[in-house]
């Protein structure tokens, strides 16, 4: 599953709010992928902006590992900003269903903190 939020930000804006709005969620911004630059970089011209978040909770990403490190994989948590049809859309996967894949017992957990991002995402928008 999915969740997509449209916001009538710009890409831009969306990132610099992320950056302030996420540390007051116990969040921390790991990098910012700026997909757009990075394939220009490369001579390819993409039509949309496209920067994809890594934000993680140190907390919640020690419980998980110390519980089963293969959930590392679904680490860190990743937040996409991009354009499509001159619309800026927020969108990221559902943590609930990546950990159960791997681990059903840490469900509860993932849950809590897909609520978190959820709240960033709307106090965003």
């Amino acid at each position: 599953m999915q969740y997509m939020e449209m916001t009538t930000k710009s890409v831009q804006e969306v990132i610099d709010s992320l950056k302030e709005i996420s540390p007051k969620y116990k969040f921390g911004i790991q990098h910012i992928h700026n997909i757009t630059e990075t394939l220009k970089s490369k001579g390819i011209e993409l039509e949309n902006e496209c920067q994809i978040v890594d934000i993680c909770n140190p907390i919640i990403a020690e419980k998980f590992l110390s519980e089963d490190m293969s959930l590392s994989i679904v680490m860190p948590c990743k937040i996409s900003v991009y354009t499509q049809d001159g619309e800026t859309i927020i969108a990221m996967n559902s943590l609930v269903q990546l950990v159960d894949d791997i681990n059903p017992d840490l469900i509860e957990i993932a849950q809590e903190v897909q609520e978190q991002l959820l709240e960033i995402i709307d106090e965003i928008k």
